[in-house]
Order: structure tokens, then C-alpha cells, then sequence
């Protein structure tokens, strides 16, 4: 369900650490929060064109549905300097396909494993689809639908154990474990003239 113009869909909890302005009209704030290494969500009228994004950023449009901006905020939240960091190694499949993980233990196909394998030994770094599409067809270029569904597959399995694969738009894929606090989404109407988009009070 779409938003439209009158709304657009926010995570209360994640005021603190992810920002949410508007492009192109903030965007003079980027190089500030890119020095300080805070999350930003960008958010675009239909017929603006997205910026390259950053590893710390994504974007969205007023007209996207709640649950897809609640998703992106959640997923920039814990992406957060303060949110739990996942340490490499800390998450391990073993030789049985057993993945191992703050304590618990899940079975792991073979196919999904070499991405977690991969993931975890570099998490909270994106690693690009080429690379992970070469680990699965022997070094033959991905097909991007195969890949995608894979890591969709992979990642529902993962999360009742408290990690996350997110897409980095444009980048690749990063694993981090998930935030500690959940994210309740609200709806928030489009600003007047006068109000900023952003999650703390910026002067007009």
C-alpha cells in the first residue's frame, strides 16, 4: 500500500542514529554525515533521479509503500555506528552445515553456505554480487534473478538467530547482526514548506 503524497513511513526508534532528508534540497548535509559516518535516508519526489549511494545510505520516493521505507530505515539503523557489531568468524557454518551462532545452531544447505561462509568472514562489509556469483557457478558471470533468490532464501533462514543480509544498492551484499531494539514504523504526513524532512529539527 502506498503512502502517496500525504505520508511516508519512518522508524521512531531509529530517529537517533539514521537521518532522513530530502533530495536534492539537503543535500548539502551529505559530506557532514558521511565524515561522521551516520546512516541517511534520502528521500526523492517521482521524478528526481537517485544519487550514487554509500555504503551508509539508500533512498527512497513519497509515494513508497510503509513497510518498503520501515525496511530501509530498519536496515540503515543497523548499519548505525551504534548498533551491535558482528565480529568476523563469530558466525560459522561447521562441517556438518551446521551454522553456529550466539549459542544456537541451524542446519545450512551446502549452496547457502558458501554465501554465509563468505559473508562472515568479512561482516559489516559489502561484498560485490560478482564476487559471491563467482563462488556459486565457478567463476561463470551470475545470473542476477538466481542470486537474488538465493540470498532471499538464505536470509529468512537466518533470522530467527538475529542476522541479517541487507542489499547495499548498487554494492553488493553485507552481513550484520540485527539491531537490539526493534523498529515500530509510523506514518508521518509530507512536510509543509517550513518543516524538514529530517528525523531532528533543521532550520527552513
Amino acid at each position: 500500500m502506498s503512502t502517496g503524497a500525504s505520508g511516508l513511513a519512518v522508524a521512531r526508534r531509529s530517529a537517533p542514529t539514521v537521518e532522513v532528508l530530502r533530495w536534492p534540497a539537503q543535500a548539502d548535509r551529505r559530506p557532514d554525515l558521511v565524515a561522521s559516518g551516520r546512516p541517511c535516508l534520502w528521500v526523492l519526489d517521482t521524478a528526481e533521479l537517485p544519487p550514487a549511494v554509500g555504503p551508509l545510505e539508500d533512498w527512497a520516493r513519497t509515494t513508497d509503500g510503509e513497510r518498503d521505507v520501515a525496511a530501509r530505515v530498519h536496515r540503515l539503523a543497523g548499519l548505525a555506528p551504534d548498533a551491535r557489531t558482528l565480529a568476523p568468524g563469530e558466525a560459522c557454518v561447521d562441517g556438518d552445515g551446521m551454522l553456529h551462532f550466539g549459542g544456537q545452531r541451524i542446519s545450512i544447505p551446502p549452496t547457502e553456505a558458501t554465501l554465509l561462509d563468505r559473508l562472515a568472514t568479512t561482516p559489516e562489509r559489502v561484498v560485490s554480487r560478482d564476487e559471491l556469483g563467482r563462488l556459486l557457478w565457478d567463476g561463470q558471470p551470475s545470473n542476477r534473478s538466481s542470486l537474488t533468490s538465493r540470498i532471499h532464501t538464505l536470509r529468512k533462514r537466518l533470522r530467527p538467530v538475529g542476522l541479517r543480509i541487507h542489499a547495499i544498492r548498487g554494492h553488493g551484499f553485507l552481513l550484520a547482526a540485527d539491531p537490539v531494539q526493534p523498529i515500530e514504523p509510523v506514518s508521518v504526513r509530507e512536510p509543509t514548506r517550513r518543516t524538514s524532512w529530517s528525523s531532528s529539527s533543521q532550520p527552513s
